[in-house]
């Protein structure tokens, strides 16, 4: 088992160690030491609208349920029974008046308090209901509906980790002209073969996008090869890469501590978008709101964020994406549309539509992540060298006041360097 002091030497500035990504000893640590204390997102309220409404998920490895109890709150269990430890609940979602075990029966109500033993003459006549309730996540923090879990009974507390990034979501949420999000219009999930970390590291990597999304970008893309001897195409394609690369030179990354950050690439309206549906989404923002802080919402600069570890809130394809470790070199991500409450249908659909294009098992844009990640992992076994060059604008980083954040371009590795800073804060200490 490694020690803080050698965790500490993989991380140097602008490099990381090749082995954080593929070190099975490393892994196992991360998920005693970062997905068994951070704050991880479980679910959003609105996947649990009603008294017995549940969603399960996993939380590093462990088992969880998310439940609407009776009186309206909602709560997260270990989905675990308490008499010989098979899981309570096997579906992804559902609705129950009673979590039942399907092994001896044990039942349980949506608190978590053992409801029911049947045949109780077994039981020992001191044997106490209340002793055997499932067991609760020891600390549950909520914020605008979206609903997060620490494995931990103690570190810092929820409001430090996601004081921050509030107004990320603020930002996400005001869209609705109803002032509240939906998380149902079903989801998306893939698996990759590579490392949990090249997924949250993709997220607010700007620089790729020219490149690694060229097919979707550029009139003349080819996905991830090239015809032999096509130079002419070829030399069109790298041209259009270059033009491209330079339009995001003035776009900027920012991080605000504990490994969060975002970027901020383009407004939802320009004065160029306009649409029928986009159209009618904003009359109706503008009845609710105010024509004055309608444009305010329609002019964010708060896009795609990364609330580290394991979640993130992308805002032009609008979607919630969690990142679930498997293996060292196997990550699940799950992608759940975003509906805004309020706006027109048509403008929901379409924000769905556009999702199903960039983010379904056939679309345009994930696989090319994906075919990225995959290659990563592999590239990373050979050991001609040790280290993953991490460095772009070390040093150029510059304060911003206005956001109480530090911003850099967003074609420069910073969200990249401060998600390993949080990485090794959690990596170093012992449980």
């Amino acid at each position: 088992m490694r020690n803080g002091h050698e965790i500490a030497k993989l991380i140097e500035p602008g490099r990381v160690h090749r082995s954080v990504y593929t070190d099975p000893e490393l892994f196992e640590l991360e998920m005693e030491r970062i997905f068994g204390r951070a704050w991880l997102f479980v679910g959003h309220e609105s996947q649990v609208p009603h008294a017995g409404d549940y969603i399960t998920t996993e939380l590093g490895r462990q088992p969880v349920i998310m439940v609407r109890h009776r009186d309206g709150s909602i709560n997260v269990l270990l989905n675990r029974c308490t008499h010989r430890g098979a899981k309570v609940i096997n579906e992804r979602k559902g609705n129950a008046a009673r979590l039942t075990c399907c092994y001896h029966g044990w039942s349980f109500d949506t608190d978590g308090r053992l409801a029911a033993v049947p045949v109780p003459e077994g039981c020992a006549a001191d044997f106490d209901k209340a002793a055997f309730g499932l067991a609760r996540a020891p600390r549950v923090g909520e914020y605008r509906g979206f609903v997060f879990a620490s494995l931990a009974a103690k570190g810092s507390s929820f409001e430090d980790h996601i004081g921050p990034m509030k107004r990320n979501i603020d930002d996400l949420v005001d869209r609705a002209p109803d002032g509240a999000l939906a998380l149902d219009a079903g989801m998306h999930r893939y698996a990759y073969n590579g490392n949990w970390k090249l997924q949250v590291e993709n997220v607010l990597d700007s620089y790729h996008v020219p490149f690694g999304h060229a097919s979707t970008i550029n009139k003349q893309g080819v996905q991830f090869a090239r015809r032999e001897g096509d130079r002419q195409g070829a030399t069109v394609v790298e041209a259009e890469k270059t033009q491209t690369a330079a339009s995001w030179r003035e776009r900027k990354s920012y991080i605000a501590g504990n490994g969060h950050g975002w970027t901020s690439n383009t407004s939802l309206d320009e004065g160029k978008r306009s649409s029928r549906a986009f159209d009618e989404y904003k009359r109706v923002l503008a009845e609710k709101v105010g024509a004055e802080r309608a444009q305010q919402i329609l002019t964010p600069r708060l896009h795609n964020s990364l609330i580290y570890p394991n979640m993130s809130i992308m805002g032009l394809n609008i979607h919630v994406r969690v990142i679930k470790p498997v293996a060292v070199d196997r990550t699940e991500v799950t992608i759940y549309p975003i509906r805004l409450v309020g706006a027109p249908p048509a403008m929901n659909f379409g924000n769905v539509r556009l999702l199903n294009v960039t983010h379904s098992a056939s679309s345009f844009v994930q696989t090319d992540d994906l075919e990225s990640f995959v290659r990563a992992q592999k590239g990373l076994r050979s050991r001609a060298t040790d280290w993953v060059d991490i460095s772009r604008g070390l040093g150029e980083e510059e304060a911003d006041r206005e956001l109480n954040a530090t911003r850099a371009l967003a074609t420069h590795e910073m969200v990249v360097r401060a998600q390993y800073k949080a990485w090794l804060g959690y990596m170093r200490e012992a449980a």
